[in-house]
């Protein structure tokens, strides 16, 4: 849009970019700024003529219409249908439209790039939208600019990526829709939900959720912490709801070989095993099949996603060996549409984290005796990496989060700048969390091309601090006793059963 405003009319055309740095999902806010004057400084609109929201769910996390001048126009990405928008819109944006004569337009671009072919390729769709509500050129000048630009992007793709793009282009308008908002509408949508759940740590409610809410720039120095740490297990507050669709287990025909949870780049797909007396207070919906261990027999085995944290990549339906032999198109976990389970798998997930987790070493829990050699077993321990802001189907980060499973709290990770960087330390959450006594990897990022000798320094300083512990501890051999002090110094610790 900003190429054809500035080259193809008399406009001065500029565009200025707000983002974070989350790969999946994040939200950009684009300020784009056109007109016959010449524009000589970049600077955020605060008073906006034309909003576009492409993702719905934005409406309940952020205050999208915060910048929206009166009578400006606000174009819509809608999964409802026309006459049913105005329900589904929460009460603040309601209440917004109508103080201020916003004028809504809405269009279900996620259908009309899917039936042409684009899958989940909005950006076309919404262009054409943007052209026909602006007033920026005539429509047909508009529509035949943006072929032009299709045309010029894509024809290295092929001639059939240029067709599903002008099919989308055509639709587009067809689809676009006005929704009348009465004198005097009903505010009967829902109330707007806490930013982060309220069980969720004081900090977390009142620094990080502020960030996450975009609204960091007001938070004090004061309210940030001193020493520049952060705590860890924050990413599981975030709940982005991403995913049009996302995995549903069926249990029937599953073989429980762990490969979608091994695959999740998000470790949103988790496994449990369980006693049966454990399901008393299980919800209706939670699913749950016989274990097929025979170590653990007897027992209940759980294959839970958090669907508010999927990504909605499908590689775990790609992993998944096991087809339906009625429907050999279906397997033992499918792709189905995120909204109308949301509420349902939220409280089997809340119900799922309850469970015992699988110990490496504990002989008097589940699972004591395996060994955790297989993608089988290993799919039953806790990750401690999780929801990280990598980019969905990400191939990096399952295998970090093996590290996390394998070596658990005594990981201690010295992190080179890129890609894991971003998505393992970026704020205002992290993805490193902790176990179920609140212990977890320790992890750090060194900003230059020196990683290994950054790592050698943590290690280094580990090594110096056990032998000090030693040294004080032999020099106090009197006074706490010869026996407590020589188990203590020979004390094994180079596995995770010595140190347990």
């Amino acid at each position: 849009s900003i190429k054809i405003i500035g080259e193809e009319t008399d406009n001065n055309a500029q565009g200025y970019f707000v983002y974070d740095s989350k790969k999946a999902g994040a939200r950009t806010i684009s300020h784009l700024r056109f007109g016959p004057r010449p524009i000589h400084s970049p600077y955020l609109i605060q008073s906006a003529t034309f909003i576009a929201v492409h993702q719905f769910d934005f409406l309940s996390r952020y205050n999208v219409l915060e910048s929206a001048a009166p009578g400006a126009s606000l174009l819509l990405n809608s999964p409802y249908p026309v006459e049913q928008v105005w329900s589904k819109l929460p009460r603040a944006v309601q209440q917004a439209l109508a103080a201020r004569a916003i004028k809504l337009f809405v269009i279900d671009a996620d259908s009309v790039a899917r039936d042409a072919g684009m899958g989940s390729r909005i950006n076309t769709v919404m262009q054409v939208c943007f052209y026909a509500l602006s007033g920026v050129l005539p429509r047909d000048e508009a529509i035949a600019k943006i072929k032009e630009a299709i045309q010029k992007t894509y024809k290295k793709r092929g001639e059939a990526v240029i067709r599903q793009n002008y099919a989308a282009v055509d639709a587009a308008l067809a689809n676009l829709h006005r929704v009348d908002i009465p004198a005097n509408p009903v505010m009967d949508g829902a109330q707007a939900s806490p930013v982060v759940p309220i069980q969720a740590p004081s900090f977390v409610q009142s620094v990080t959720a502020r960030m996450i809410a975009g609204e960091g720039d007001l938070l004090p120095v004061s309210a940030l912490p001193v020493d520049g740490t952060y705590p860890s297990a924050t990413a599981q507050w975030e709940r982005r709801n991403l995913a049009d669709d996302v995995p549903i287990w069926d249990p029937s025909i599953c073989i429980q070989c762990g490969k979608c949870v091994l695959v999740c780049p998000h470790a949103v797909i988790r496994a449990k095993v369980f006693e049966p007396a454990a399901l008393a207070g299980a919800p209706e919906t939670f699913k749950s099949a016989d274990a097929r261990w025979k170590e653990m027999q007897g027992e209940k085995y759980a294959l839970q996603v958090s669907v508010e944290d999927c990504t909605g990549c499908a590689l775990c339906v790609e992993a998944c060996p096991v087809k339906n032999k009625s429907d050999t198109s279906r397997r033992a976990i499918n792709m189905a549409p995120q909204r109308p389970v949301r509420e349902a798998e939220r409280a089997n997930w809340e119900y799922f984290l309850t469970l015992p987790d699988t110990p490496i070493h504990d002989s008097k829990k589940i699972g004591a005796n395996l060994n955790f050699n297989s993608v089988k077993n290993v799919q039953l321990l806790r990750p401690l990496f999780e929801f990280s802001g990598a980019c969905l189907g990400c191939g990096e980060t399952p295998y970090l989060k093996l590290l996390s499973q394998l070596y658990g709290d005594r990981s201690v990770i010295a992190n080179a700048t890129g890609c894991s960087s971003i998505y393992g330390g970026n704020l205002p959450t992290t993805p490193w969390a902790v176990n179920a006594q609140g212990r977890g990897p320790a992890w750090s990022n060194s900003l230059f091309e020196d990683n290994a000798e950054f790592g050698l320094g943590m290690r280094l300083a580990i090594d110096t601090q056990q032998k000090h512990a030693q040294q004080l501890t032999r020099a106090l051999r009197e006074s706490i006793g010869a026996e407590l002090s020589d188990a203590l110094v020979n004390a094994d610790q180079s596995s995770e059963a010595g140190v347990v």
